[in-house]
This record gives C-alpha cells, structure tokens and sequence, in this order.
C-alpha cells in the first residue's frame, strides 16, 4: 500500500516535470522563431536599402551623362536652342540601357547690353529598371547654372592694349562689318596712353568710333573679355596645331578653321596664309602680302611688314593682363588691310560659342519638376 502511494506520487511529479520542459521547449521555439523572423526582417531591410542606394546612384549617373551629351551639342537635343535669344523652357529626352533622363532647360536672366544670358540646366534621371510597376526604381535629378557665350566679343579690327603705331596715310584699318552681318566696330582700340600713333597722311582708322580710347591701361585691360592666362595655359581651349613641335597645317579644306598656338620667346613670323584662331604667346610679324582669316591674338606686339591682309579682328599686347609691359605694335607704311569680318571672327571662335556651365554651381539636390 505504501509503494502504491510512493509510485502514484513520483508519476505525478514526473508527470509535473514533463509538462515544465515541454514548455520551456515551446517557449524556446518561440524565441527562436521570432529572433529568426527579426534577422531576416533586417537582411530584408538592408537589401532594400542597398537596392534603394544601387538604384538611386545610378539614376544619378543616368543624370549626369544626360546632363553631358546636352552641354556637348544643346542644338542636336533642342535643335531651337541656337542663340541667347532662346527663352524656353523645353527638356529633352536621352534614353540609356537601365533608364533614361529629361534634361530641361530654363532661361532665368537675358542678355543685357551684350552681357551673356543666363540658364539653368537640369536632368532628371529614372533607373527603370527592376522596377516595380509604372514606378522607377530610382530617381535623382543634377542641375547647374550656365551662360551663353556669344563666342569672342571684338571691340576693333584692331585692338591693341600696347599702343599702336602707323607710318603714311596709306592701307585700310575698317571697323565696318566686311560680311555684312553685324553692326560696325571700332577701328582701333587703344589705352590713352599710348593709344594710336600716326606720322603723316590722313588718319587710317574708319568705323564706329574709329578710334576707340580705352582709358587708362587698366581699364582699357578690364575691356577684354579673353581668358588669357587660360588661353596660355591650355584650360580655355585646346589648340590643333602647336608650334614649335607641329608642322604648319594645309588648308586645303575651306571648313578648317584650326585653333593655332605659338610659344616662342623670339618674334615668330607668320610662315604662310591661314584661317582660324591664332594665339601667339609673344611678339609676332607677318611679311609680304600674306593674308589671315580669323582671329590674330598676341600676347606682345604685332609687327606688319609687307602687304598684308587680316580680314576678322586683331587684337595684340595681351600680356598687359598679365602685369607685364608690352611695346607698341607697328603697322608701318605700306598698304596694309586689317579689317573687322564677323563671319570669320565666329568661325575662328566657334568653340567658345554654346552654353558654358559656371563653375562651383552643381547640385545633385535640384527639386525634381
């Protein structure tokens, strides 16, 4: 009887014991479960985050190679987009492998008395791929501001921050558009000191004025509008040709209009005729009855014997802007011809012509439109 009692009151504690672990083995499957459900909730979450981050980083890639291939040819993407005179606003479509993008641009401020226009470009990137829906994946949009550079502006057929000198009354120095498209421009242009020096004969400078005072040397530095110390150091423009080092180029094909530059200390002498933008570091001449096409930049003094003929606009002692002092050019005596031709100053100039982004104005923020 006793060992009756003594067995039924060890079952029921083991029976006790028994239901305790299956508990707490169901309880630890339930932490379990839920600590497994939460990892993956977070490695689900970080996917999604890092997809999020993927997509968004590209999108702004797609915005930015939009944003390029407009600034490279803004007339192919909006073949209206020519001139200052464009007010806008219009966007263009690019279409890329994972996405596409809108660039659109909007004039904020015009031109005024012959200053650059001002613009703001921005693109709108869509990664659509792995999207869900009509919903891009990604989205980012880049803008910055921009001018319009009307290309090279020309105050005079000839300006000359040294000073220029003239022997006779003989040859041409015109101001007057030789193309016909443009209004007259200065004849000479000169700083007061030492401004236009002319022995003998009737004054040769015609146009509107046909001489230009400049005032004092540092205003009459101010008036120019070249990048100089770009142009020397190769930030502003690339050149085709260098000399020394390259051979003079042919000008066979009438649509070649080459950007020249000579760095030699000696007066470099025009070999033979040509076209485009020629930027020549110090003095230069140019003899017999060669002839230029275009743009003549020097940074010392021109010398012309001969005679010659530059038909686009001459401007000479540069390197005034650079503190340095520059001699007076010469023209000489002679019948020399130095006349302003806007059609050959554009195409001398034309890679300075378009939209020109202004620097440190990019935002990767812009509100999205």
């Amino acid at each position: 009887m006793l060992l009756s009692r003594r067995v039924g009151r060890e079952t029921r504690a083991d029976s006790r014991r028994q239901g305790t672990a299956l508990v707490m083995a169901l309880l630890l499957i339930v932490v379990l479960s839920a600590a497994a459900a939460g990892a993956l909730g977070m490695i689900g979450s970080e996917r999604r985050t890092l997809s999020d981050q993927e997509a968004h980083a590209e999108a702004y890639d797609i915005a930015r190679s939009a944003y390029d291939r407009f600034i490279a040819n803004p007339a192919g993407a909006l073949p209206a987009f020519t001139s200052p005179a464009w007010t806008g606003p219009d966007s263009a479509k690019f279409t890329f492998l994972n996405g596409h993008a809108y660039v659109r641009v909007q004039r904020l401020v015009p031109s005024l008395n012959g200053g650059p226009a001002l613009y703001i470009i921005s693109s709108r990137g869509l990664r659509t791929i792995f999207r869900s829906g009509n919903t891009p994946s990604g989205e980012r949009v880049f803008a910055q501001y921009a001018r319009w550079h009307v290309g090279l502006p020309t105050l005079g057929a000839w300006t000359a921050l040294g000073g220029l000198l003239k022997s006779g009354g003989s040859g041409v120095i015109s101001g007057a558009d030789e193309c016909g498209k443009e209004p007259s421009v200065a004849g000479v242009g000169a700083p007061t000191v030492p401004g236009y020096v002319q022995t003998g004969g009737a004054s040769v400078p015609s146009g509107s004025p046909n001489i230009l005072d400049m005032g004092t040397q540092a205003n009459a530095n101010s008036m120019i509008t070249i990048d100089w110390p770009g142009m020397l150091s190769g930030a502003t423009v690339s050149p085709d040709i260098k000399i020394p080092g390259d051979a003079w180029p042919s000008f066979a094909d009438p649509a070649y209009w080459p950007v020249i530059f000579v760095d030699q200390a000696a007066p470099w002498s025009l070999p033979n005729d040509g076209r485009g933008l020629l930027i020549v570091k110090n003095d230069m001449t140019i003899g017999g009855s060669l002839q230029w096409d275009g743009i003549v930049l020097v940074g010392g003094a021109l010398t012309s014997n001969g005679n010659n003929t530059i038909d686009g606009a001459v401007v000479t002692g540069l390197n005034a802007m650079l503190g340095q002092v520059v001699l007076p050019s010469d023209v000489g005596a002679g019948n020399k011809t130095f006349r302003y031709n806007s059609c050959n100053v554009e195409n001398a100039a034309r890679r300075f012509r378009g939209l020109a982004p202004l620097r440190n104005t990019a935002v990767d923020n812009w509100p999205s439109y």
